[in-house]
């Protein structure tokens, strides 16, 4: 039996799913959001498509454990205390962000715009793990924010580095900022190749309009991607010469980092 979990394990293959996890890292993730930090019963389990009876049992847990928290009076769910202590243990132990937000500050300082670290959280989504404000422009976009796993600048790295039967089946889901027609997939697909070449990725107001976006790759020691740098600006701030030159910077940095934390990167 051992035998047969290190192989599973070895070749990276889930091969049990756990329903009650999955639920309530779905819970979890939608209190996270700014338009439901605050949701009653029937709120939560429509948004996470749970049965309301399942969703109260898994919420009761969560409530006993102070991972999540109920306001009688206004019968709202909201994330509890204990996720700051666990927090607060994650970013100690998280040598990958000690490592990282050194290099966002000096990139930030340099260009004058905010830079970001992105990871992505399960097979659809991404979170923001660090941000630093940049002097000149400055989003209004906090640590923890999940998006679509294809959203913006980071979404096209992290596109480009996967499986090509990965990357079609995540487009065909098209649940990003704002859909995508046929045509503008099919271009974003054309693209990956390049993306892969140049060693990042560019946005100019496709995803949010006014806004740039600049991504490169951070490779882990398995030649794949889960983490991305990103640099933000605006459209009406930065002209196409500009745009490359952060790309090549951003570029160096991200192969420095993935160096520093022992990836094996693509040239």
């Amino acid at each position: 039996m051992e035998n047969k979990l290190s192989d599973a394990e070895s070749k990276g293959k889930r091969k049990y799913n756990v329903p009650a996890v999955d639920s309530a890292f779905k819970i979890l993730a939608l209190l996270s959001r700014k338009k439901f930090n605050k949701s009653n019963l029937t709120e939560i389990a429509k948004a996470t498509s749970l049965t309301p009876t399942t969703c109260y049992r898994i919420l009761q847990k969560l409530e006993e454990l102070s991972i999540v928290r109920y306001d009688k009076g206004s019968k709202r769910y909201s994330l509890g205390p204990y996720l700051v202590v666990l927090g607060e243990r994650a970013k100690e132990n998280l040598f990958d962000i000690s490592v990282i937000l050194p290099y966002l500050e000096k990139l930030s300082e340099q260009t004058g715009l905010t830079t970001f670290l992105v990871n992505r959280i399960g097979k659809k989504r991404s979170t923001i793990l660090a941000k630093v404000e940049g002097e000149e422009f400055g989003i209004n976009v906090s640590v923890g924010r999940h998006f679509s796993v294809v959203d913006g600048a980071y979404g096209k790295c992290l596109l480009a580095y996967m499986d090509e039967e990965e990357s079609d089946e995540l487009l065909r889901m098209n649940d990003g900022l704002r859909k995508l027609s046929e045509e503008e997939i099919i271009e974003l697909k054309e693209e990956l190749p390049t993306i892969r070449k140049n060693g990042y990725a560019t946005t100019f107001g496709e995803y949010i309009e006014g806004i740039v976006g600049v991504s490169a790759p951070i490779f882990n020691n398995e030649e794949s991607v889960e983490m991305a740098i990103a640099i933000i600006g605006m459209t009406a701030q930065l002209k196409d010469q500009d745009i490359g030159k952060i790309g090549e910077k951003i570029k160096g940095v991200a192969t420095e980092i993935s160096m520093r934390l022992g990836g094996n990167f693509q040239q």
